[in-house]
Order: C-alpha cells, then structure tokens, then sequence
C-alpha cells in the first residue's frame, strides 16, 4: 500500500508541476531532489542519535551537489538522482542506520520513480529545461 500512496503522491506532483507551468524548468527538478532528499535529515533528527544526523546529512549533501550538478550540465543526471534516490530508500536500512518509519522507502520509491519516469519522458522528448 505505501508503493501506491507514493506512485498517488507522485502523479499528484506531476500534475501540479505541469498545471503549474513548471515542469520544463531544471530549478524545479533540483528543487525537488534537495526536498526529498532532506526528509532523511528529518527522520535522524528525531532520533536525536548525532551519529545518524551526521550521517544523513552528508547522504543529503550528496543528493543536493547531484541535484546542482545536473542543473549544471545534463538533466539526465537529475532524473538519475531521483531514481537512484528511491532505490535508496528501499535499501538504505542494510547500509546506514535508518531512522525513516518502514513504510517510508516504498512510499518514498513510489514517489522517486514516476518523478524520476516524468523528467525522462520529457528529456527522451528531445525537449532541453530552461
């Protein structure tokens, strides 16, 4: 069920990127992958573990300089840190200590992948973001 909610939640999002005109706009991409990547930070935080604060705040920064490099030069690579980052969430308890409930990597995965399937769609399109 949380797969679905986050494919919902997902589609949702794209719905609203599009009526609100910002869909070809590689500010809303990178915006977005800082966003979902954040929530991590979140979690760790209400653990008050400094460790997993630490931790996941880097994994963040990671997500973040991935969302300014692909803003920078190609959005492909946006679109892969968007997809790369709801593998991580399915994955991210046999990595790091994961502070997320557990329903929150198929939730998170749901919403990664239509984002992610919705920027290449528009990048296979031929079309370039502003």
């Amino acid at each position: 069920m949380p797969l679905l909610a986050g494919v919902g939640v997902g589609g949702g999002r794209v719905a609203l990127m599009a009526i609100g005109g910002v869909m070809n706009q590689r500010g809303t991409w990178a915006t977005t992958m800082v966003a979902i990547a954040s929530f991590h930070v979140v979690f760790a935080i209400q653990t008050g573990n400094t460790l997993e604060i630490v931790v996941h705040t880097g994994l963040a920064a990671g997500f973040a300089a991935l969302a300014i490099i692909g803003a920078l030069t190609s959005s492909w690579i946006l679109a892969a840190a968007l997809l790369g980052h709801g593998i991580f969430d399915v994955f991210a308890g046999s990595v790091v200590a994961n502070p997320a409930p557990g329903w929150w990597g198929p939730f998170c995965l749901g919403i990664d992948v239509v984002l992610a399937l919705a920027l290449a769609a528009i990048l296979w399109r031929g079309r370039t973001l502003d």
